[in-house]
């Protein structure tokens, strides 16, 4: 029997994808949420084996939540629910190790089939969701360059013109500390130690951004 647990803040959405799941015989609905606090404390000594979370929790962040119980509870497998199909949702939400990614226009069929695999230990990706992450990689390896954001671009077009965090901050209306962290993680993905190292590469390599 597998036993799930589902956290997501629309009711309706709840009742559909529990109505879905009954429909094989051997899943058994262990637990339905719409906030987390109403699961947290719970959470140490769930016994499920796998819990769909929803990306978008109100206040709550779905890949926070993700994070907290694979840390507390690493026997949970954790799958993100998700009406968003753009790279960088995608992408954060295998960085923060989940066992899956499930667009919520996923067809009935196959969402079974995924529950299948993620009970046998693999990971599973919605079919919208696994032709992204396909066109991705290739997309990277054909330009061997890392993916950013619309923002860390804008960022990165900033500085490249020369402007300090400060004044970037004041043009993007943000924190100074909110444009160091967005120029930290751009070094990171292009494994650079400095903003002078970027600047060059972009140049040499005439990256469009």
């Amino acid at each position: 029997m597998t036993r799930i647990v589902i956290l997501d803040d629309h009711t309706l959405f709840r009742i559909g994808l529990s109505a879905i799941l009954k429909q094989d015989t051997n899943i058994r609905i262990v637990g339905d949420y719409q906030n987390f606090e109403q699961m947290k404390s719970l959470v140490p000594n769930m016994q499920a084996d796998i819990v769909f979370v929803d990306l978008t929790l109100g206040e709550e962040s779905g890949l926070d939540v993700a994070k907290y119980i694979k840390n507390v509870n690493p026997a949970l497998k954790v799958v993100i629910l998700s009406s968003h199909k753009e790279e960088f949702y995608v992408l954060n939400s295998i960085e923060a190790g989940v066992d899956g990614y499930i667009h919520k226009d996923v067809d009935h069929d196959e969402l079974l089939k995924g529950v299948q695999k993620i009970i046998k230990g693999e990971r599973f990706y919605s079919l919208e969701i696994s032709n992204l992450l396909i066109n991705s990689a290739y997309n990277k390896s054909r330009v061997g360059l890392p993916f950013l954001t619309n923002k860390e671009k804008e960022v990165i077009s900033y500085l490249v013109d020369g402007f300090s965090s400060k004044q970037i901050a004041d043009k993007l209306d943000v924190s100074p500390r909110t444009i160091e962290t967005h120029r930290a993680n751009v070094l990171n993905k292009f494994n650079l130690k400095n903003t002078t190292d970027l600047i060059r590469k972009i140049i040499e390599h005439k990256i469009q951004l």
